[in-house]
């Protein structure tokens, strides 16, 4: 793919450079947020696919630099521990993965539609895959006990018979996260295309329609939220292993097991591995922090704006209809990033 920013100055792609790395860092510490208050659907998706869209975009405006790719994520990495301190370790390996996958695939096979479904793809099973892993991890193989003798009553009221039901529940969710990854592919192959257009438009905080100072933005106790979600998956489990068992006896044996087995991987990693695995990383953050603390703080600076730029998106890419709405809302958010600049205020 040819460069649509070859004619950019050193010091041009340097700031679009900085735009882009505070729009992933935004993306990894606030974006969902803002999204939720939007009412943006699929929400968990298009920011989950926002990090491919973010390293396909610095690795073309770099001039092909694909080390800016490991540079910013460097920066993101540092800028999320500052923003969400308790962001738990896998977040931290999800964009370091992601992005070591986007520097070496764009080395072999440069920047095209098929390295950027590749790497779509692959983020996106990853990111799959750690929750299949994270569920097992906290509640044994009793969540697949439970559920293949769900699958297999289901299937049995209408007549037919099933082995293995959760396997087939993993294959569905895995595909469906390719199919995922395809549409990301499509949206992020679709915003660098755009910028062979000559169609830019330059956005100042006057175009944007923000929320107003004392429209309160909903908050999501994550915390309680997952503690609940445990707690009924747990209780979920232990039911259906009673109720399917031979008898009362290996009902009750099944039911301790799989509290037992919850209690103990909840207190392991959260008292643990992820304190343990979460000071080791950000260790590693804080001795980079200097190196690029200027970069940090003009980021930070920068984030503000890119709230306001989400919302402009959003509303400017209502005219859109269907998954093409989420194509037009990040090319207009990429563009008004590149091109965004601060109102000037008459004295």
């Amino acid at each position: 793919m040819k460069n649509a920013y070859k004619n950019l100055t050193a010091d041009e792609r340097s700031i679009a450079m900085q735009r882009l790395t505070a729009l992933w860092a935004f993306t990894e510490s606030g974006l969902g947020g803002v999204m939720h208050a939007l009412q943006v659907p699929f929400t968990g998706l298009l920011v989950g696919g926002m990090a491919v869209i973010m390293i396909s975009m610095i690795a073309e405006i770099s001039n092909h630099n694909y080390k800016q790719v490991l540079k910013s994520a460097l920066i993101v990495l540092i800028v999320k521990a500052m923003v969400s301190p308790h962001t738990p370790f896998t977040a931290y390996i999800a964009v370091a993965f992601q992005a070591m996958i986007g520097y070496l695939l764009f080395r072999l096979m440069k920047i095209n539609f098929i390295s950027i479904l590749l790497l779509s793809i692959i983020a996106m099973l990853e990111s799959a895959l750690q929750k299949i892993l994270i569920l097992t991890l906290f509640f044994g193989q009793s969540i697949w006990k439970a559920t293949d003798s769900m699958v297999t009553l289901l299937v049995k009221q209408i007549g037919f018979t099933a082995q293995h039901g959760s396997y087939w529940i993993v294959v569905v969710y895995l595909c469906i996260y390719i199919l995922g990854g395809f549409l990301i592919a499509w949206i992020t192959y679709k915003s660098i295309k755009d910028f062979y257009t000559d169609k830019k438009t330059n956005v100042t905080v006057g175009n944007i329609k923000l929320f107003s100072p004392n429209q309160k933005q909903p908050i999501i106790k994550n915390k309680y939220k997952k503690l609940w979600v445990f707690i009924f998956l747990m209780l979920s489990l232990s039911a259906i292993l009673f109720l399917f068992a031979t008898d009362k006896k290996q009902g009750w044996l099944e039911v301790i097991k799989t509290i037992s087995w919850t209690i103990s991987a909840i207190i392991i990693w959260y008292l643990l591995i992820g304190p343990l695995f979460t000071k080791v990383i950000k260790s590693y953050l804080k001795k980079k922090q200097n190196r690029y603390s200027t970069e940090v703080l003009q980021i930070l600076s920068f984030i503000p704006a890119l709230r306001q730029l989400t919302t402009y998106a959003w509303q400017f890419s209502k005219a859109s209809k269907g998954f093409a709405r989420w194509g037009t809302f990040v090319s207009t958010l990429i563009t008004a990033t590149l091109t965004y600049t601060e109102p000037v205020v008459e004295k």
